[in-house]
């Protein structure tokens, strides 16, 4: 019996050695956080508005708004990785979990002074460039989605953990490149620059791509980005600082609760503004395709100026407000009912459309050279 006992520990021993050796030293996996000391101490220092964060700030802003007017993805992305924006806003995470008001107190300045550094520098840049084509850079930050909630959660959650960590706190710039923080700031800036006369680099008007206040509606959709990716970075950091044990439990925890309610009345009119943004998109779509897909019924005729949609009850409320061809007003009232059935289907809910058009009379006219071959051709054709 007792022989039997030794064989099986002798094989148990030679198992157990033989998967240490498969795996190594798997004791060095169990990473522990840096102390938290430490972090109070990085964090304090990460909330105060140095003079480098500012000119590392501006110079990052000058290669966005250059990056965003050129319509170049490259120079947009190494704007990201050298702005400093991400750290002041991990400290007011901090903040919050510890509940320090100091903490938090700085670290919402320094943000607030960052946000309208950037506005202010991407704004002046635009004025003075004076282009007035917004590319598809600019564009794909005037329209932001869910999407970029669920990029920025992720972000947050990240960039929390790689600080926890001694050994990929290095990777901090990547979490920086994931989410956008800097570039709809300049978006924000160069769209109230641009006004209402911009273009889009397809030759469309901003009309046509739902933005029918010009840079203004550029500007509010590019803040809204920007606040979606503030308010889910600070949430989610917080509660992944709270996780590593960087949190007080009695205090910090009456912090982030209040943080998440504050986030989600923020998120409130956040929500509605993409549902917006996203029934005016459907709409642009549906005059685009129908000519298409509807080809003896609709065509396009109708420009429009204004479009507002808003929810009532659980319905949806499109307004609209534009002009139409006086020789193309017969048969409008179909159109626009074909419309309607089709957005209906794609919203899922209710629509109510209300249109003022104003019927108006297309005048052409060419001109051409005063020279004299011209004058005979113009001669011959009378």
């Amino acid at each position: 019996m007792a022989r039997d006992e030794h064989k099986l520990e002798s094989a148990l021993h030679r198992l157990r050695s033989r998967f240490h050796r498969f795996i190594g030293d798997w004791k060095t996996l169990l990473e522990a956080t840096i102390p938290p000391e430490q972090m109070t101490t990085e964090m304090k220092v990460a909330s105060f508005p140095t003079i480098s964060f500012f000119f590392l700030l501006a110079l990052s802003t000058a290669i966005a708004t250059f990056g965003l007017l050129a319509n170049s993805a490259p120079a947009i992305i190494g704007a990201m990785i050298i702005a400093p924006l991400m750290t002041p806003i991990m400290g007011l995470s901090y903040g919050v979990v510890q509940l320090s008001w100091s903490q938090i107190i700085r670290s919402a300045i320094t943000v607030l002074l960052g946000v309208l550094l950037v506005i202010a520098i991407s704004f002046f840049s635009a004025r003075f460039i004076e282009i007035k084509v917004a590319g598809t850079e600019m564009l794909g930050r005037a329209f932001p989605s869910l999407l970029d909630l669920g990029v920025a959660m992720a972000a947050g959650a990240a960039g929390a953990f790689s600080l926890s960590r001694e050994s990929i706190r290095s990777s901090i710039a990547g979490v920086a490149i994931s989410v956008s923080l800097v570039p709809p700031l300049a978006v924000a800036g160069i769209g109230l620059a641009l006004g209402r006369k911009a273009a889009a680099d397809v030759g469309l008007s901003f009309r046509e791509v739902g933005l029918f206040s010009g840079g203004t509606d550029m500007a509010i959709g590019a803040s809204v980005l920007f606040l979606t990716n503030l308010a889910a970075i600070v949430v989610v950091a917080g509660i992944v600082m709270a996780m590593q044990g960087y949190a007080r439990w009695g205090r910090g925890t009456i912090g982030l609760v209040f943080a998440i309610a504050a986030s989600i009345v923020l998120m409130h009119p956040l929500s509605e503004e993409l549902d917006r943004l996203r029934v005016k998109s459907m709409v642009l779509r549906l005059m685009k395709t129908l000519p298409v897909t509807h080809p003896h019924t609709f065509e396009r005729t109708v420009d429009f100026d204004i479009l507002r949609v808003r929810d009532e009850d659980g319905v949806l409320l499109v307004h609209v407000e534009g002009t139409v061809p006086r020789d193309k007003a017969d048969g409008l009232q179909e159109r626009m009912e074909l419309v309607h059935d089709e957005l209906e289907k794609k919203a899922g809910e209710p629509v109510i459309i209300e249109a003022e058009l104003i019927p108006i009379d297309i005048m052409r006219y060419r001109v051409v050279p005063h020279g004299d071959n011209n004058k005979g051709a113009n001669q011959d054709r009378r």
